[in-house]
């Protein structure tokens, strides 16, 4: 710690005193000399060793802060951060293709990797409509420049839309998005900057943490417990590192299936007011709820306008309908409108229209509620199926929604069981994706949405016979 009493400013510079100080102090964390959580000596004693006043030392320590080098704890003092600075990980997209790339899915294979509803449920028919009927309203400006933040009428119909979950918006919160992942990255863009720190939960979805990395921030991974985050660890390390947001998925998580408890999401929104930070929902499968309990997202709580909430229709509707939105504070909204805009200026302005029109002149809540009733059965099959197939080799939590299951294997490498199963024509997603920091992992995904009844019997049937293998002596059967 002496090294810290050697820093002399120079007051003949133009550079400011308090900034000389804390690049001083920068540079001896940064060099390792100063150790993560390391105690800093007191205002009054730095400013006498620099030779400053104690409001230029309170500065310096300000400063400091501001760089996520330093936290200060009331009545202990200030101490070095345990994040290593400029030390931003590669993007987890990069790191993890080989775990993300979806395998060839061709005949006689079981595929529980793929995500999409079969195409047959697609309303294909209802869009022809919309299209045909917007083509002989509109001609050639139905293809038109749109505005950036969306096709008004649009926003009107997705504030109707809201309502169902208890969210009440108007249009001039609503801004449309290409797709939620484009929604995510948007968010990134408009309100973080370079070593800005965001929470998400462990594990979580890549495609939210490579949008978050790719902008340079750093990524605290909060550990997920049965009813959404752990509290405590929340709270402690909001305390240390003042996120600027923490991104959440509400109900059904990716990957774990967790829902979070009503005491949790109210704690959250409590934290967030306290240490000052917005909170990204992403409504990923709050439409597949089986449960008889009410979706209360963390938007419809919103009552100090923390929540930025986000939500595509490539689950419900189609995959490739690449529209979604966001809702939000409006002391936000112009910045998202204008990072939408430096992205792709606006959404397809004939799909927005399109899309107005199937909420409008189609029964989307009855097309909601068929699709809830398909995957409420597909769930039951598989939890059937591994409750039968896969214990005692295997655990997993019921999520009561959603669209796959997420199977702690009791130790078996995900590697080694995904190698075993491929053998048996059966594909798993593995679980090692959804973790930042690319640990290797026990856990693997069931998707049962896109697999027929028979398919769904066979290949659970196929996956507890390789579980069976590894515990009877490491031998596949």
């Amino acid at each position: 710690m002496d090294s810290i009493f050697n820093i002399k400013v120079d007051k003949t510079l133009q550079t400011p005193l308090y900034r000389q100080l804390g690049d001083a102090i920068f540079l001896l964390i940064e060099n390792g000399v100063l150790k993560p959580n390391e105690k800093l000596p007191p205002i009054r004693r730095l400013a006498e060793e620099a030779g400053v006043n104690n409001s230029t030392a309170v500065s310096a320590y300000k400063y400091l802060e501001n760089k996520k080098a330093v936290y200060s704890q009331t009545g202990s003092g200030t101490f070095v951060s345990p994040i290593p600075l400029e030390e931003i990980p590669p993007p987890v997209i990069e790191e993890h293709m080989r775990l993300i790339k979806r395998p060839e899915a061709g005949p006689g294979i079981i595929n529980f990797t793929s995500t999409s509803l079969p195409q047959e449920l697609f309303p294909v028919d209802e869009f022809k409509s919309a299209f045909d009927s917007l083509l002989d309203r509109e001609r050639g400006n139905a293809f038109g420049n749109m505005d950036a933040q969306g096709f008004f009428p649009l926003r009107e119909s997705l504030c109707k839309y809201l309502e169902i979950y208890g969210i009440n918006q108007t249009p001039d919160n609503i801004q449309v998005l290409s797709g939620a992942q484009q929604g995510i990255d948007t968010v990134s863009k408009a309100m973080a900057s370079y070593g800005d720190v965001v929470f998400m939960e462990k594990p979580t979805f890549y495609g939210a943490a490579g949008s978050f990395l790719s902008r340079g921030c750093q990524i605290i991974e909060i550990p997920m417990e049965h009813d959404g985050m752990d509290i405590s660890a929340l709270e402690n390390l909001a305390k240390l590192y003042r996120p600027k947001f923490i991104y959440i998925m509400a109900y059904f998580q990716t990957p774990t299936g967790a829902t979070y408890s009503s005491a949790k999401k109210k704690t959250i929104l409590d934290l967030a007011e306290k240490y000052n930070f917005y909170i990204i929902e992403d409504d990923n499968l709050y439409d597949f709820n089986y449960s008889k309990e009410p979706i209360v997202p963390f938007k419809a709580l919103d009552y100090r306008n923390r929540v930025v909430y986000i939500k595509s229709f490539s689950k419900i509707l189609m995959p490739g309908l690449r529209v979604g939105f966001a809702a939000m504070p409006k002391k936000i909204i112009s910045r998202m409108t204008t990072a939408k805009y430096t992205t792709d200026i606006s959404t397809s302005g004939f799909l927005q229209k399109a899309l107005d029109i199937y909420f409008r002149e189609n029964n989307w809540r009855e097309h909601i509620k068929s699709i809830r009733l398909y995957g409420m059965e597909k769930y039951r099959i598989a939890v059937k199926y591994a409750d039968r197939l896969l214990k005692p080799y295997a655990k997993y939590h019921k999520p009561n929604g959603g669209i796959s299951l997420w199977i702690d294997t009791k130790g078996i490498p995900a590697d080694e069981l995904l190698k075993a199963c491929a053998q048996k024509n059966v594909l798993l997603s593995h679980g090692g994706q959804f973790y930042i920091n690319g640990e290797n992992s026990s856990y693997v995904r069931l998707s049962f949405i896109n697999v027929s009844d028979e398919k769904l019997e066979a290949g659970i049937r196929r996956m507890g016979e390789c579980l069976k293998g590894f515990t009877t002596g490491g031998k596949k059967v």
